[in-house]
């Protein structure tokens, strides 16, 4: 059975204070945050790509087993398109390298926009611009992706599959590296995000989890319902329903 690695899609919520934060005391929500889960998804290098100097000291402000991923900027998925990619891709790897060097980088998310179809040609070549050691996961946002060569490529460059669940695409437990990758987007509307899982909901991924589990190497997952703290929450939830530990230095009661 493969290691199960979860956690939530950022951590520097406002709307957490009070509900996982305490509201005095905690000067560092990420060195807390790490007393809780074993890995965080960066979200903002989609937006905006930190100086190396902020991400050199997140690898330094959490213990020495915690993970990170990070998401690939849009300016390489939504504005160049996978296209003429090279400067940028330069750029986010610089950003990534403490992480990298501190051995915490999990993975990379290549997040696809919705307007991108696929298109094989474009797909191959970038795929072999990425470094053959950077674990990288990729999540189809549009559904000419969820085609027999779309995965044959995946599989070729060693790359994950995302398997994610979302209002507009299925539940595919596909497996097409020696790691998985699931994100938990939520259902509501008009915002995916701002959604609560429910137990039964929790409840029916456990044996899919179990399934990849036995399939894999290493499982990622992070919730991404961040309203309310809702993420936390029914992350929290499913691991007590897989039945898997804190981490080893958390600082959580229940340890």
């Amino acid at each position: 059975m493969g290691e199960v690695l979860l956690g939530t899609s950022g951590w520097d919520y406002p709307e957490w204070v009070g509900r996982v934060y305490p509201k005095r005391g905690v000067s560092d929500r990420l060195r807390y945050y790490s007393g809780l889960f074993p890995i965080v998804e960066i979200n903002t290098t989609f937006y905006r790509l930190p100086p190396v100097g902020v991400v050199r000291s997140w690898a330094e402000r959490t213990p020495a087993q915690f993970r990170f991923t990070a998401k690939f900027p849009q300016t390489i998925t939504h504005d160049l398109r996978l296209v003429n990619v090279d400067e940028e891709l330069g750029r986010f790897l610089d950003v990534l390298r403490p992480l990298r060097e501190a051995g915490k980088l999990a993975a990379a998310l290549l997040q696809l926009p919705p307007s991108l179809p696929f298109e094989a040609r474009t797909v191959r070549a970038f795929y072999e611009r990425l470094p053959t050691d950077l674990p990288v996961a990729v999540e189809f946002r549009e559904r000419s992706w969820l085609e027999d060569e779309s995965f044959a490529l995946l599989r070729e460059h060693g790359l994950a599959y995302v398997i994610v669940d979302e209002p507009h695409l299925p539940i595919r437990l596909e497996v097409t590296a020696p790691f998985a990758y699931v994100r938990w987007h939520g259902h509501g509307q008009p915002l995916w995000y701002d959604y609560t899982y429910s137990a039964p909901e929790l409840r029916a991924w456990v044996p899919r989890v179990q399934a990849l589990r036995a399939r894999t190497e290493l499982l990622l997952g992070f919730f991404n319902n961040h309203f309310r703290g809702d993420a936390p929450t029914n992350a929290r939830s499913i691991s007590e329903l897989l039945a898997l530990p804190p981490p080893p230095w958390s600082h959580r009661l229940d340890r």
